[in-house]
């Protein structure tokens, strides 16, 4: 089976290097690699120019959702799998996902466990196969990172593209759809790092506001009998603060209400 790794970057060149190296290392040869870089002013295109196996290409695009819809479009494999610049997989991973695709051919996605790499603390996470763990983001059993998680052509044409005005839980998005109608299996197996070392674009935004923007759009246009009333309820608790400090005017028509 042909494995696709897919990597969207913009000015990667700190660490693209690390991702490149990590699938080299799989030493397993039925794969292709291929780059989207956003015209990086960087050394990131240095360093894409020294290894010949990739398929890169470097011009400005819309955005992460953009550049992860082109990579898909340039992809030939069976296999999809995406690689963030500035993640990288575990050894011998490739075989082990094939292994388990062969073994299993009703199996439409494939997870395993992700490691967080902090400045502070490394831990694991281990993600559920069910749908209904995946809607409920703040139990944090969705797969939080694309190196977690492999899955055939189909489920990605199914789900359709990427969201280009979604620049930051696009990946979510993907997998409630995917979890929804998919066959998940679930391997005890840590398949890659995430390093989140507070300047990347997870750390840098408010994760739980846009991960429930998210999964409370996917579900009134895509699943309404699963939105549930305290999905309502949470709706009004986390989002009336950024509404209040968003609009003054509402704000301070409430500061006047309580003070009257």
């Amino acid at each position: 089976m042909k494995i696709s790794v897919l990597t969207p970057c913009f000015n990667s060149g700190d660490f693209i290097e690390r991702a490149i190296k990590s699938v080299i290392a799989q030493n397993y040869e039925n794969f292709e690699h291929i780059i989207t870089d956003g015209n990086s002013t960087d050394n990131t295109r240095e360093i894409l120019e020294k290894y010949d196996h990739l398929n890169w290409v470097s011009e400005p695009d819309l955005g992460q959702s953009d550049a992860m819809n082109k990579a898909f479009k340039m992809s030939t494999g069976d296999i999809i799998v995406f690689l963030n610049a500035d993640d990288e997989f575990e050894k011998g991973i490739f075989q082990l996902v094939v292994d388990t695709f062969n073994k299993n051919t009703d199996v439409d996605m494939v997870i395993g466990n992700l490691r967080f790499i902090w400045p502070h603390k490394t831990f694991v996470r281990y993600p559920s196969n069910k749908y209904s763990d995946v809607i409920q983001y703040w139990k944090d059993l969705f797969p939080q990172n694309p190196v977690s998680y492999f899955y055939k052509r189909e489920v990605q044409e199914a789900a359709g593209e990427f969201p280009l005005q979604n620049h930051y839980t696009m990946d979510y998005w993907f997998l409630l759809k995917a979890f929804k109608v998919s066959n998940i299996l679930k391997v005890d197996e840590v398949f890659g790092n995430f390093y989140n070392n507070g300047d990347n674009k997870t750390a840098a935004t408010d994760s739980v506001r846009n991960s429930h923007k998210t999964v409370v759009e996917y579900l009134f246009k895509n699943d309404i009998q699963r939105v549930p009333w305290f999905y309502l309820r949470y709706s009004m608790l986390k989002l009336y603060p950024y509404y209040l400090k968003i609009n003054p005017w509402k704000r301070k028509k409430v500061r006047n209400k309580a003070m009257g």
